[in-house]
């Protein structure tokens, strides 16, 4: 009894060790790198700051230079242009995803339009938009949108033809096919796209900011670049990093309350 027991135990602690040990290794290992880099090859602070220089400065960074404001509107843009992308991308998708029609509507102006990198949109969002929180916003929209209507439209395509049918045998209407059998059945994947979409707002929350901000992560390192603030540099690409993959891992439970079937067959 007493070795079965001890053998559970075991099971149960590589069960919890093994993500423990994955998810921190590759930190660990990048840590390694930079130290020796740094202490062993000699790379000049002025192009890699000591890692133990780190907490320091991103200590400082909040305590005397108003980081966390800085932090809390970059959010707050990427919050808005997420959802904005998602209010428009999601019915478009699943009206591409069930209409043919509109799929050959939109798909060529949708897949022309995504090619062009977002960058090159700065200029008239500046011109249209000013240089506040709206321009930022809008760029940030631009990024995710287009991708995301794509993906949505994946997942409305998923389902299968055989609900379709079966709703209809049972008596459902034409015109409540799409809310009643495609957005139930292909909600998991779309929601799978949310997350992926938000990855691509804070990916595109720097090139929003880099250009006429006077406020923001993005704001921080030009002007931390500016005055070659390395450890700053570093500092803010580690608070954004850590603010991408706390945003993800939120994504990832509210898949799993949402969705906790998905998860179960997914299971071997």
């Amino acid at each position: 009894m007493k070795g079965r027991l001890a053998g559970l135990a075991r099971r149960n602690l590589r069960g919890w060790a093994a993500p423990v040990v994955y998810g921190f290794g590759p930190f660990v290992g990048t840590a390694a790198v930079w130290f020796a880099l740094v202490h062993i090859v000699g790379v000049r602070p002025v192009f890699l700051p000591p890692l133990e220089d780190m907490p320091s400065a991103i200590w400082s960074m909040f305590a005397t230079e108003g980081m966390g404001k800085d932090v809390l509107i970059s959010s707050g843009r990427v919050v808005a242009g997420f959802l904005a992308a998602a209010l428009f991308a999601t019915p478009l998708g699943v009206l591409m995803g069930y209409s043919g029609r509109a799929q050959r509507v939109f798909e060529p102006i949708i897949g022309f339009v995504r090619y062009m990198p977002v960058p090159v949109f700065i200029p008239l969002c500046i011109l249209w938009f000013g240089s506040g929180d709206l321009e930022k916003v809008v760029i940030i929209f631009l990024g995710a949108f287009f991708q995301l209507v794509l993906m949505v439209q994946d997942a409305a395509r998923a389902v299968r033809k055989d609900y379709y049918e079966a709703a209809t045998m049972l008596g459902a209407p034409h015109r409540a096919l799409i809310l009643r059998v495609l957005v139930p059945a292909a909600l998991p994947q779309i929601f799978d796209s949310y997350r992926v979409c938000i990855g691509w707002a804070w990916t595109y929350l720097v090139v929003a900011e880099i250009v006429g901000a006077r406020t923001g992560i993005g704001f921080y390192i030009v002007k931390a670049q500016r005055y070659l603030m390395v450890p700053q540099i570093f500092g803010a690409m580690i608070i954004i990093g850590i603010l991408g993959m706390t945003t993800d891992l939120l994504m990832g439970a509210g898949h799993r309350w949402l969705f906790p079937w998905v998860e179960r067959d997914a299971q071997p």
